[in-house]
């Protein structure tokens, strides 16, 4: 067997291989080495849990996801439908440092948010469900004080003003019409034409759109990581326990904003 198709075999330095080719990591018993195939890449570590991991930054991208003002500002959409939307914006000071950091690293920042038909074409009956349980509920599409629900244009789906000002020309604006940012847009496309295969992931709400978001990147075969300090919901604090624990187990890894802001080199340095 050739030895990079060598799956679970040894790397020779005590290790063993995850996958096989070009897209394999490699496993030791302190951290994961996401590229190992590309040693003259920028290289970093990155400490997370379950474990540390080393990537080419240079492959790294940040999604903020869904930080609008009809999850995270007064008389918004949350707001208005007697959720708390203060304990959204509680991830709009991490999300800045996380997209601050992002910028001083060289990696792309991609806005991922709801922008939707003004004719609501785009979406099914399950998801139009998801947001409206009762008669007297305002769903999708429906008008606010401040206009209607998550429509391209109007006020609840413009980015929070904290996170404007942080936006810049080249960036990459990804509409989605689903939790999942990959479904039905051009997010994939994007990321894999850009060589990008570390997607770094802040924004609301954490249990749904941002987790979704992180499964399908898992699902793709990119590495997900999770910023805990840049993610936030209105649901209960049990669904953002199950998340986090989902996110290390089983989608990817979870660290810090001020771990993904400073980063160890790599080689590590002795001492």
């Amino acid at each position: 067997m050739h030895r990079e198709r060598d799956i679970y075999g040894d790397t020779g330095d005590g290790g063993v291989r995850l996958g096989a080719g070009a897209t394999r990591w490699h496993l030791y018993p302190d951290h994961v080495h996401l590229t190992p195939h590309h040693p003259a890449g920028r290289l970093a570590r990155f400490e997370a849990e379950l474990l540390p991991f080393v990537a080419d930054v240079d492959a790294c991208a940040l999604a903020v996801i869904d930080v609008q003002n009809d999850f995270c500002s007064p008389g918004g959409w949350t707001d208005r439908s007697g959720l708390d939307h203060t304990a959204c914006r509680a991830a709009i000071p991490g999300t800045v440092r996380a997209v601050r950091a992002a910028r001083r690293h060289g990696m792309p920042v991609l806005w991922v948010y709801w922008h939707n038909r003004s004719d609501l074409r785009n979406l099914g009956a399950p998801t139009l469900w998801s947001f409206k349980h009762r008669l007297d509920q305002r769903g999708i599409g429906e008008e606010l004080d401040q206009g209607r629900v998550l429509i391209a244009g109007s006020w609840g789906a413009e980015l929070v003003d904290e996170l404007k000002e942080l936006v810049e020309p080249d960036d990459v604006h990804v509409p989605k019409f689903r939790m999942n940012g990959f479904h039905g847009t051009h997010l994939d496309q994007v990321l894999r034409s850009q060589g990008i295969r570390t997607l770094f992931l802040a924004g609301v709400n954490l249990d749904q759109c941002v987790s979704a978001t992180m499964e399908e990147a898992y699902f793709l075969d990119y590495a997900a990581v999770l910023l805990e300090g840049a993610t936030a919901t209105s649901s209960p604090a049990y669904c953002t326990d199950a998340v986090i624990f989902n996110a290390k187990q089983c989608w990817g890894f979870v660290t810090t904003t001020d771990r993904f802001a400073e980063p160890g080199p790599w080689p590590a340095t002795a001492g």
